[in-house]
C-alpha cells in the first residue's frame, strides 16, 4: 500500500532528523571540544558546591539524594497501571498496543534506572537513566506516528527510534557525545509537534498529543530551573524531583484515551492493522 501524503512527509522529516543525528555523531566531540564543553564524571557540565549534579542533596532515613530518588516512584506507578490497563485487553490495534507496551515499559525502566542514577550519581549512572528514557520515547513517538499515520509505519519509526535513542543515550559516556541525544530529544518532540498538528486516522486511539508535548515541555523547564524551583519553594522541592512527578503524569492523556476508547468500542473488537 502506497504512503498516504501525510506518511511521505514524515519519512522526509525522519530522514532529515537522522542525517542531522549522523552529523551530531560524527562531528559533535569536534565541535564540543571547539566550544570548550566538557563534561565531568557525573556527565554533566557543571556541578554544585557539593559535589552533586542537582541542588536538592539532602539524605532522608538513609537515602541519599532522598527527593531525587523517591520522586521516581511516580514513573513506577504510571508504567505499572498502564501495564495492567493493558493486559486487561482492549480494542487496540497491534502497532498501537505495541507501542503501548513500550512506552509503559519504559516509564517502569526509567523508574529504576533514574532512582539508580540518583540514589549515586555517575555518568554509568545516568547511560541507564537515559536508555529507560530513550525506551519511553521510542513508544511516545511510535503511538503518535500510530494515532496519525498508521499501524505499519509506527512500528517502523519505534524500531528506527529504539536503536537510534539507545546509542544516543550512551555516547556520553563512551565519547563524551551529548549532541546525538539532544538531536533526539528535541528532534523528536519537534516531530511529535508536527504531528499533532494533524486531524486522527480512523480508528486512533484518541490520545491527546498536545497534552503529552506540553506535560513534556513541562518537565523539561522544570529540569533547567532546578535551582531556581529549590530556592522558589523555600528549598522545600527541587525543580529536577519535580520533573519526576510530571514525567509520571504524562502517562494520564494515554490512559485516559484508553479508558475512553475501551468504553466506546467495547473490548472485544480489535481494530485491523494499516
Amino acid at each position: 500500500m502506497p504512503l498516504s501524503p501525510i506518511g511521505q512527509r514524515l519519512v522526509s522529516l525522519g530522514t532529515a532528523l537522522l542525517v542531522l543525528w549522523l552529523l551530531a555523531v560524527i562531528a559533535g566531540p569536534a565541535w564540543l571540544a571547539h566550544s570548550g564543553l566538557a563534561l565531568n564524571a557525573h556527565g554533566h557540565a557543571a556541578l554544585h558546591a557539593h559535589g552533586h549534579p542537582f541542588v536538592d542533596a539532602r539524605s532522608l532515613w538513609g537515602v541519599p539524594n532522598f527527593m531525587d530518588v523517591w520522586t521516581n516512584l511516580a514513573m513506577g506507578v504510571a508504567g505499572l497501571l498502564g501495564g495492567w490497563v493493558l493486559l486487561r485487553g482492549g480494542p487496540w490495534a497491534p502497532g498501537t498496543r505495541l507501542a503501548l507496551a513500550v512506552f509503559f515499559g519504559g516509564l517502569l525502566a526509567t523508574c529504576f534506572g533514574s532512582a539508580w542514577y540518583h540514589w549515586a550519581p555517575d555518568a554509568h549512572g545516568l547511560v541507564l537513566d537515559r536508555m529507560g528514557m530513550a525506551v519511553t520515547f521510542a513508544g511516545a513517538l511510535a503511538l503518535a506516528v500510530a494515532e496519525r499515520v498508521g499501524q505499519k509505519p509506527a512500528a517502523c519509526v519505534m524500531r528506527l527510534t529504539l536503536v537510534v535513542a539507545l546509542l544516543s543515550a550512551a555516547m556520553p559516556l563512551t565519547h563524551g557525545n551529548v549532541l546525538p541525544w539532544a538531536v533526539v530529544q528535541f528532534g523528536g518532540m519537534a516531530l511529535m509537534a508536527w504531528l499533532a498538528l494533524h486531524k486522527p486516522r480512523a480508528g486512533a486511539l484518541g490520545v491527546r498529543l498536545g497534552v503529552l508535548i506540553a506535560l513534556y515541555a513541562l518537565a523539561k523547564l522544570l529540569e533547567l530551573g532546578d535551582e531556581a524551583v529549590f530556592h522558589a519553594t523555600g528549598n522545600v522541592v527541587s525543580g529536577h524531583s519535580l520533573k519526576h512527578l510530571v514525567a509520571g503524569l504524562a502517562a494520564w492523556p494515554v490512559l485516559r484515551a484508553m479508558r475512553q476508547n475501551a468504553r466506546a468500542t467495547g473490548r472485544g473488537a480489535v481494530p485491523s492493522e494499516q
